[in-house]
């Protein structure tokens, strides 16, 4: 009995605590230029066919915004080196290094969700990406596998903890990064498939920035 009320007792003040000083999460280090050493960047070309194309969009907010998502993840490995395209009105973003599918989809929610910059009013990038699953990839389901599939985040989501895809079949998932959610299968896809209209091959004499 004493234990119970022991126990009891603790969490009553354990609460009090939280209630009292706001103890939260440590919030990432945005601005963080830690990086492994040189010996562990990927320098190995490694061909993919992940692609985002991005609209609606200022370069200097875009450029912050994939710094950010550097600055967070590639403080104890590298997970992502991205390659940013410059365009006439839009932008283009590959991996020669490839990244994971799991960390593709993060990529692309940041770049709609960046810290400080999606409070900004005039900050509403158009984001989509396209990808060939493989068996390996998180959350696939066996109508996802190896097929071309389009990426995005509606206009009206207001979770920011997610993604939507569509396969080139039109069959739609929505995709849950919180802790026990996982690829949820739409009656409907939120937005038709369409095709990646980037030919990379086109590219090559445009102005590219380099991340990691």
């Amino acid at each position: 009995m004493n234990k119970t009320f022991f126990i009891i007792g603790l969490i009553v003040i354990v609460a009090i605590l939280i209630f009292q000083f706001g103890l939260k999460p440590s919030s990432p280090d945005l601005s963080s230029k830690n990086r492994p050493s040189d010996t562990q960047k990927p320098s190995k070309l490694i061909e993919n066919d992940k692609l985002i194309l991005v609209k609606n969009i200022k370069l200097d907010y875009l450029k912050q915004a994939i710094e950010q998502f550097c600055n967070i993840y590639n403080q104890e490995t590298y997970i992502a080196q991205p390659r940013l395209f410059l365009l006439n009105n839009e932008f283009v973003i590959t991996f020669p290094y490839d990244i994971d599918f799991e960390r593709y989809c993060y990529f692309i929610n940041y770049l709609v969700n960046a810290h400080d910059l999606s409070l900004k009013s005039d900050y509403k990038p158009d984001v989509k990406g396209w990808y060939s699953t493989e068996t390996g990839d998180a959350w696939m389901r066996e109508d996802l596998v190896n097929k071309k599939v389009m990426i995005f985040i509606p206009d009206w989501d207001e979770e920011h903890d997610n993604v939507y895809l569509t396969t080139k079949d039109n069959i739609g998932y929505k995709m849950g990064f919180a802790i026990g959610h996982t690829s949820q299968k739409l009656d409907r896809p939120v937005k038709r498939f369409e095709e990646n209209p980037i030919e990379l091959t086109k590219l090559t004499d445009r102005e590219t920035i380099n991340f990691e």
